[in-house]
């Protein structure tokens, strides 16, 4: 028969005997893969796995198809006996290649056999016949196990056959000493303790045979040197077993002379529980197939594999998450890699019943009973009873016990064994308090792999197709496993569909979990039976927190939502996560993942009325309306008067120390504002709306920050909705937000809009009012007219422009504010600067903007001492000072730094720029370019993104880059472009706001200002 040697070096031996080594390490490591799983399927990608372990190359696929090619052929010219081509030994299948040979022919699978067959002739009570097994399953070994073969992958199984020899050869030695050898066998074990210093089970074997050789002293010294070498070299005390055989050896107890083996004292027990005429069962083999379509999860493999097969004892590893995050497919793609290393048998169980309750343990022990050979005649009626006749089965063997779907620790527990060499590997959503070797907590896969079972399911046709639709479909589907194989079954059995038409459908977040259905089995029953475990007050705060559409939330924010005490709200946020409902990934933070969000959201549209609805939004608006208020406090001088009428609030808000904290919180729920801002207008509620008009109206104080853009729909969306339910005060106070936010697009369009928004704020105030009138309407006009300034001179509206600035001066000086007033006027400085026929000449704006600068620094308001020394610095590179330019840019930049403020460190690297290229300097000039255009871009504002392209083309085309500097200029070019003027306003192009700027025409010429 042909045969496989893996017990040393890898060798394909023919029908004839010939032995020969089938190449080189690769097509050997394939070999051994297929070996150790014959007559299995073994996957292409787990020979990847095999060969590379981590990031194999894209030609690893084809690099195997070799591989099996040059085995094919080696056994075709070693082996020409028989009627069949002997390459027919290795099958194709579509997923991978079987080896179509019996386990009797792999020589590590017949030791297996033979070590398995041992033990059940040694519970028989036929120990000389165990021992002959065992004796012909150690002579097959012909040195280390996968002699030769590299890689991490070779040495875990190597590491597993090593544990198997070793196991047998102790085995082996104390059923020698149960059959009377002692004095004989002291030789045997001490060149065994040489190999396995560390293994205690030969040094009782030793103090065993020394004991029953009449050799008493010597078995108390060999228990001294036992003890020691476990605490030299290992740092640990020498076991149960070991302690209580010397304290034997020491009261001289006879009865160890008489008994057959203190090792193994219960195996008369257990071969009496075998049943009569099935004396050999087969040794259980319960996993069921891995899932066909299996995709990535590499890292987790191959630590559950390291894990289960690491040679420690008890190994348990446990997975966890959400459902249909795929820990069952992890579980069994785990189980069938490891199963080798567990040659007594795979027990498998679903700890979760059909209808989605528990399972009893006590069920389950029956059928791991009866798959271990014990008659139902001979099941103990107690759960206890029960688990200790399992473990008694078990304390001998190495079998691998896979439970799936756990509830509790309570229900795992009866079923775990407690042999050393088995191990059990757990899956659950959540099993904190499971003691594990190994615990990996499953999230949704990484965007690649989502996108390739997608691919697995529907066909791989569609990758190629629609690649953008299939990754925006895996997104849709939360890169949750259940929901990617719903949505490749639908494309699957329904070839005519594009996957641009599913991902139409997915995006509908009323039909989004419908869609996500394979048969039975949909994404909402998989989160149905979640809930289905929570107390009330837990499910009724799973549904309010979803209607708040907040990217996350923090305690205090959730207490606001839910109307409970901070201390009851952790316990259910904590509930929650525990019962993979919410996830979280900082201390304190809250999120629910995109699926089950879209679950809970349902749910409260089905189970809360629109009134209950409705109030949860307002509650959201008001903790987010205190927040933004707290952090204007906490880092705006004008705190007082911006806030000061601020409609009422029940929340507290969050607690902010400082700016810093400020900045950090205001980054962090800038999405969730926008969200819930909309939510508020759509919802009708007079104080949701007039809180997130107050909102939006605040958040501006930030916008170097923070890009606004992202609040434009939102802003936009509060005008209609303060008209028809709060009017007056709070309408105009909306179109005031509105305007702001839209100012910070820069498309012309947008700039329409603002201004729009922003002379309906002058319509709604129409006299301008004093600070005794209120501070509302009074800083409302007073800022509209500054931002209507800035927008004229984005224009290149210069006259317009200095009239609205004027304007605002001289009604800051109503206030008598001096502070104010320096505010405005850094405004005004700004337009001269920028205006080709300015008023004032360039030096004296700069002797202005030091005055200013003295005013901002005592008042501590960084944010307008770094406009007005950027306007100083314009100045200075408008008057042809270069060098003092960039010196004053540098001030800038290390102070915008310092304070967070992304966006002027932005601008103010442009310029720096262009500073640089004057002087010279076209090394420092480019980097300052490249580090603007980084900054520019996550704000989203195409002028200020357009402005350091042209810096960058302009400071690259200085060092003589012409490709790279053409590339960036069209860029800058495409983008002013886009920001030209409507037509009918008559314009030529929105002009540039910098001393020098270029002046872009209709037709796309440029020409010097």
């Amino acid at each position: 028969m042909t045969r496989i040697r893996l017990l040393g070096p890898v060798q394909f031996v023919s029908a004839h005997g010939t032995a020969s080594r089938p190449g080189a390490p690769g097509p050997q490591t394939v070999l051994a893969a297929l070996a150790l799983r014959a007559g299995s399927l073994v996957t292409v990608d787990e020979l990847i796995d095999r060969l590379y372990h981590d990031d194999p190359p894209s030609s690893a696929r084809r690099v195997v198809v070799n591989y099996v090619h040059r085995l094919r052929t080696h056994i075709d010219r070693v082996d020409t006996d028989g009627g069949a081509r002997p390459s027919s030994l290795i099958g194709t299948t579509a997923d991978g290649y079987v080896l179509r040979l019996p386990e009797e022919g792999v020589d590590a699978l017949r030791f297996g056999l033979l070590t398995a067959r041992a033990r059940h002739r040694a519970r028989d009570g036929d120990p000389s016949a165990a021992v002959a097994c065992l004796e012909e399953a150690l002579g097959m070994w012909r040195g280390p196990a996968l002699a030769g073969l590299p890689g991490p992958g070779a040495e875990d199984q190597r590491r597993a056959l090593t544990e198997q020899r070793a196991s047998a050869m102790e085995h082996r030695l104390e059923l020698l000493l149960e059959c009377g050898h002692s004095a004989e066998l002291v030789p045997d074990i001490l060149r065994a303790l040489e190999t396995y210093p560390y293994r205690e089970r030969l040094h009782g074997a030793l103090m065993l045979a020394l004991y029953r050789s009449g050799r008493g002293a010597e078995a108390l010294l060999a228990f001294d040197h036992a003890r020691r070498v476990l605490a030299d070299e290992l740092g640990i005390d020498a076991g149960p077993a070991l302690r209580a055989l010397h304290a034997a050896i020491l009261a001289e107890d006879r009865a160890l002379l008489a008994a057959p083996s203190a090792v193994d004292e219960e195996a008369p027990a257990r071969a009496d529980l075998v049943r009569a005429g099935d004396q050999d069962p087969p040794p259980p083999a319960q996993l069921p197939p891995m899932p066909c379509d299996f995709t990535g999860r590499h890292d987790q493999i191959a630590a559950l594999v390291s894990a289960l097969t690491g040679g420690g004892e008890h190994a348990a590893a446990v997975i966890t998450g959400m459902g249909g995050v795929g820990k069952t497919a992890l579980a069994l793609r785990t189980a069938h890699a490891v199963a080798g290393s567990y040659p007594d048998g795979q027990l498998y169980a679903n700890l979760r019943g059909p209808d989605g309750t528990p399972c009893d343990p006590a069920g389950i022990l029956t059928s791991f009973l009866t798959a271990l050979g014990i008659g139902h005649e001979r099941f103990p009626a107690s759960l206890v009873d029960r688990t200790a006749l399992f473990r008694t089965l078990l304390s001998q063997r190495a079998v691998l016990v896979v439970l799936d779907n756990a509830t509790s620790v309570a229900q795992v527990e009866p079923l775990l064994p407690g042999a050393a060499r088995c191990a059990v590997l757990i899956t659950a959503r959540a099993l904190a308090a499971m003691p594990a070797t190994l615990t990996v907590p499953l999230v949704g896969l990484g965007p690649d792999d989502a996108v390739e079972l997608i691919g697995k399911v529907a066909g791989m046709r569609r990758l190629a197709e629609e690649p953008d639709a299939v990754a925006a479909l895996a997104e849709a589907c939360g890169h949750l496993p259940l929901a990617l194989r719903a949505a490749g079954a639908r494309l699957a059995t329904r070839p005519a569909w594009t996957v641009a038409a599913l991902l139409a459908r997915v995006s509908d977040q009323a039909r989004l979990l419908g869609e996500l259905r394979v048969g039975e089995l949909t994404v909402e029953a998989v989160f149905e039976l979640s809930t289905s475990q929570l107390a009330p007050g837990q499910a009724r705060a799973f549904t309010a927190l979803s209607v708040p559409h907040c990217a996350e939330f923090d305690v205090r924010g959730a207490a606001a939502v839910l109307d409970l005490p901070e201390r009851e709200t952790e316990a259910v946020l904590e509930a929650l996560v525990d019962a993979v409902l919410l996830e979280t990934h900082a201390p304190g933070l809250y999120h629910f993942h995109d699926l089950v969000g879209a679950y809970a959201r349902a749910k409260a549209q089905a189970e809360l009325t629109e009134g209950e609805r409705r109030e949860v939004v307002r509650r959201a608006a008001d903790y987010l309306c205190a927040g933004v208020v707290a952090a204007v406090r906490a880092s705006q001088p004008l705190a007082g008067p911006l806030t000061a009428e601020i409609h009422p609030r029940r929340s507290a808000g969050p607690e902010l120390g400082d700016a810093h904290e400020a900045r950090v919180w205001i980054r962090r729920v800038m999405p969730t504002v926008a969200a819930v801002v909309e939510q508020a207008a759509a919802c009708g509620d007079p104080d949701a709306v007039a809180l997130a008009v107050d909102t939006v109206t605040l958040v501006p104080c930030f916008e170097e920050i923070v890009p606004l853009g992202q609040l434009a729909q939102a802003a936009t969306a509060l005008v209609p909705a303060a008209l028809a339910h709060c009017g007056g005060d709070i309408a105009g106070t909306a179109h005031y937000a509105a305007g702001v936010i839209l100012k910070t697009h820069s498309s012309p369009a947008s700039l329409h809009r603002s201004r729009a928004h922003l002379l309906k704020v002058l319509e709604t105030f129409e006299d301008a009012p004093a600070p005794g009138d209120g501070y509302r309407p009074f800083l409302l006009v007073l800022f509209t007219l500054a931002m209507l300034a800035e927008l004229e001179l984005q224009f290149g509206n210069f006259a317009a422009a200095r009239g609205f600035a004027e304007r605002s001066v001289a009604l800051a000086a109503v206030s008598g504010d001096r502070e104010l007033v320096a505010r405005r006027r850094t405004v005004l400085l700004r337009i001269e600067v920028e205006d080709p026929d300015r008023r004032m000449a360039l030096d004296r704006i700069g002797s202005r903007c030091r005055e200013l600068t003295g005013v901002f620094t005592r008042s501590e308001d960084e944010k307008w001492l770094i406009r007005v020394m950027m306007t100083e610095a314009d100045s200075l590179l408008g008057n042809g000072s270069h060098a003092a330019a960039a010196r004053q840019y540098r001030r800038v930049l290390e102070r915008a730094r310092d304070s967070g403020h992304a966006r002027n460190e932005a601008e103010c690297l442009f310029r720096l720029s262009e500073a640089l290229l004057a002087t010279g300097d076209t090394g420092g000039a480019v980097g300052a370019a490249r580090d603007a255009l980084a900054g520019a871009q996550p704000t989203g504002e195409p002028l200020l993104m357009a402005r350091s392209h042209e810096a960058l083309g302009r400071a690259l085309r200085a060092v003589r880059e012409e490709s790279a500097a053409d590339d960036h200029l069209a860029q800058a070019e495409e983008l002013y472009r886009g920001l030209r003027r409507p037509a009918e306003t008559g314009a030529d192009a929105l002009a540039g706001s910098r001393p020098g700027a270029v002046r872009r025409h209709p037709d796309g010429t440029r020409s010097p200002r």
